[in-house]
């Protein structure tokens, strides 16, 4: 199907979802009139809207366009019933012009390379006691403190179809939490192994450097001649599942919190199998993490480091660290500026190496997994008033040649329901470093978000 006709069809049933939405949410009806499924989708449902357009400035080889633009329509179902149990779902209606959503519904586990045009993003069942809660179901886990980056928050895999996206993936999962003063116990569990979505080979996301396009895929050294087989995925057995145990506690105003995972690391190494074919494994690997968090006045200050100890196939048993803090200056300090609010993160990303194997058999992946070896990363907002604010991030990576992103963007409120964003993403750097990869990928972006 030629593109022009796929971006229509994407585009039109994309609308469709959300023309029948609309027709349910928002038929007018008299109070008098209103049936008791309407009265209850008032009161369980929220939903949104959002609509972007990224334009690049210059094409790539792998893709010709310049312009993608994406609709995103979320629903939010929330029923509490017999007191103390919850649903809570979250459909997703989701279309693309540049081929980055494909399929009318992907299985439970989300395995595929694409996203589909729907899915459950979350769907869980929660029980809470006095001191207690437990769960199953889709969920979406947030361990760390930093901002930018948290080295200790391995449970979810990502979405790297659109690198600067890099939004979370829900897994389904068995979580149980217990409150004690102060504190609190989680255990997760993940029988189901869901890896992160790489860019495609077709994508300008995997577009540059030394490497071949399938291997920039995977984000690998792997020769541009060599054929990648499909990934080799762990199996749905007991010795397969995955665990997550997290502890946090309060002490004398420091919030601390040590965290163990035993499970697999979401993106692949490449396992040579012949002079000219490799193949896709999931390493898996133990990580110790521990996070802080604490306040002086008006300064918040965090860190977080991760020992992830992986089993064979990568050769490097690494500890990432991020350590920051976050200053707030009140409307009393910056009214002089115009400004209500100024906020400012600044973070220092690093890593140490703990173990290095020789391994001529696998070929490591440092684009996702390791980004941050030597990274100043921050973030400036300031807040002109309650509809108006400019914000201003970037990350400077010091490893394997200086290199670099930036993106201000502006934010208007036209009401509590309308939100629009403006900006730009600029990538500097040499072509084999992190972000300089990228270096024809600048952009401009608008996303326009409406909550009902």
């Amino acid at each position: 199907m030629g593109n022009g006709v796929y971006d229509l069809v994407t585009m039109l049933l994309f609308f469709a979802a959300l023309l029948v939405s609309s027709l349910v949410f928002f038929s007018p009806a008299r109070a008098q009139d209103e049936n008791p499924l309407q009265q209850w989708f008032k009161d369980h449902v929220k939903g949104s809207f959002r609509y972007k357009n990224f334009a690049h400035f210059k094409d790539t080889e792998p893709e010709q366009r310049t312009v993608r633009q994406e609709g995103i329509l979320r629903l939010e179902v929330e029923q509490t019933f017999l007191e103390k149990w919850r649903l809570f779902l979250m459909p997703q209606w989701k279309a693309d012009t540049a081929n980055y959503t494909a399929g009318g519904f992907h299985d439970f586990r989300d395995t595929y390379l694409r996203d589909s045009y729907f899915s459950i993003r979350e769907g869980h069942l929660k029980y809470r006691g006095d001191d207690f809660d437990v769960s199953v179901g889709k969920q979406i886990y947030a361990w760390g403190t930093a901002d930018g980056y948290n080295p200790t928050d391995n449970l979810n895999p990502r979405n790297y179809l659109d690198v600067p996206e890099r939004e979370k993936m829900g897994i389904f999962s068995f979580a149980a939490s217990y409150f004690p003063p102060d504190s609190s116990i989680t255990l997760v569990v993940v029988p189901f192994f869901t890896p992160s979505r790489l860019p495609l080979a077709i994508s300008r996301w995997a577009s540059t450097g030394r490497e071949g396009q399938r291997a920039e895929a995977l984000g690998s050294d792997v020769d541009a001649d060599v054929t990648i087989k499909r990934r080799e995925m762990p199996g749905k057995r007991l010795d397969k599942i995955q665990v997550g145990l997290r502890g946090k506690t309060t002490v004398s105003g420091w919030d601390f919190s040590l965290s163990y995972f035993d499970g697999y690391d979401t993106l692949p190494v490449i396992r040579q199998i012949g002079e000219d074919t490799a193949r896709p494994r999931f390493n898996r690997m133990r990580v110790i993490g521990m996070d802080f968090t604490t306040t002086s006045g008006k300064l918040e200050y965090h860190g977080e480091w991760a020992w992830k100890i992986y089993d064979g196939g990568r050769s490097t048993d690494i500890l990432p660290f991020v350590l920051g803090g976050t200053y707030t200056w009140d409307q009393d300090q910056v009214s002089w500026l115009g400004l209500d609010q100024v906020i400012f993160t600044l973070e220092y990303g690093g890593e140490f190496t703990l173990h290095q194997r020789d391994s001529r058999e696998y070929k490591e992946s440092g684009i996702f997994t390791r980004p941050f070896q030597n990274s100043i990363l921050s973030r400036l907002a300031l807040k002109i008033d309650e509809d108006n604010e400019l914000q201003i991030g970037g990350n400077i990576n010091f490893h394997h040649h200086n290199n670099s992103v930036l993106q201000p963007k502006y934010i208007h409120k036209f009401s509590d329901s309308l939100k629009a964003e403006a900006g730009i993403q600029a990538f500097w750097g040499s072509q084999n470093s992190f972000w300089g990869k990228w270096k024809r990928n600048d952009r401009t972006f608008v996303i326009m978000t409406y909550l009902f």
